[in-house]
């Protein structure tokens, strides 16, 4: 794969909220940082097998986490600079079970009915207002095979603030508290098996445009479809 340098610029009024940076000038590490110690634990603890898509990606925070468990991991996001990092940075052992996809997560998935075996996705769907996240879980739901797995998670109460102290939002974001998160994801996944666990983090993320610490509490869901 060819480095992408080109920023994917941000259009917020149409639900595409990337960053409009050349990831090849942030480094090796994802922006986003290694990852939430209980998602990380759980990623360990989790039985992971067969065809996995992993969600707006990003610049692969956690895909190295899927592809050491996954048979093959599609790695899909708006931001074709942020998947050639991904793509880059992942070891040479990895590669022929790595696939990446480039689209918009509010349109149609690209992909058949019934094509994996497990979606995994963080850090996005909480930044969706109501109709357009049940777009996207019935989208999760076509392409998930009988007993499939899905494991996101959801912020909630979220406060960005910059190292100048301005609170920073992306566009016209809903404002989901635990609560409303908890009912809201049990709609939506009601013919699934649910598992919620609640987390939270403070965490500064510098290499963001803009800057910004992000505080706020998180579910954690791992629904199996039936």
């Amino acid at each position: 794969m060819e480095k992408v340098t080109k920023p994917c610029q941000p259009e917020e009024e149409k639900h595409i909220f990337s960053r409009g940076i050349d990831y090849f000038k942030t480094g090796k590490v994802s922006i986003w940082g290694l990852g939430d110690k209980n998602t990380l634990q759980l990623l360990k603890k989790i039985e992971i097998h067969g065809k996995w898509l992993n969600l707006a990606a990003g610049d692969g925070r956690y895909n190295l986490n899927l592809l050491e468990k996954a048979d093959f991991v599609v790695a899909s996001d708006i931001d074709e600079s942020a998947l050639s990092k991904l793509w880059h940075n992942t070891p040479e052992e990895y590669r022929a079970k790595l696939d990446t996809k480039l689209f918009d997560i509010t349109k149609k998935f690209p992909f058949e009915n019934n094509s994996f075996d497990g979606v995994f996705c963080t850090g996005t769907l909480h930044l969706f207002p109501k109709e357009i996240l049940q777009k996207i879980i019935f989208e999760i739901d076509r392409i998930l095979k009988s007993n499939g797995r899905v494991i996101i998670d959801f912020a909630t109460d979220v406060k960005r603030t910059s190292p100048d102290g301005k609170l920073v939002t992306f566009g016209k974001e809903p404002s989901y508290t635990l609560k409303d998160a908890k009912s809201t994801l049990k709609k939506l996944f009601k013919n699934y098996k649910i598992k919620m666990y609640d987390s939270g983090v403070v965490e500064d993320f510098e290499a963001a445009n803009l800057p910004y610490t992000l505080n706020c509490r998180f579910v954690i869901l791992i629904v199996d479809k039936k």
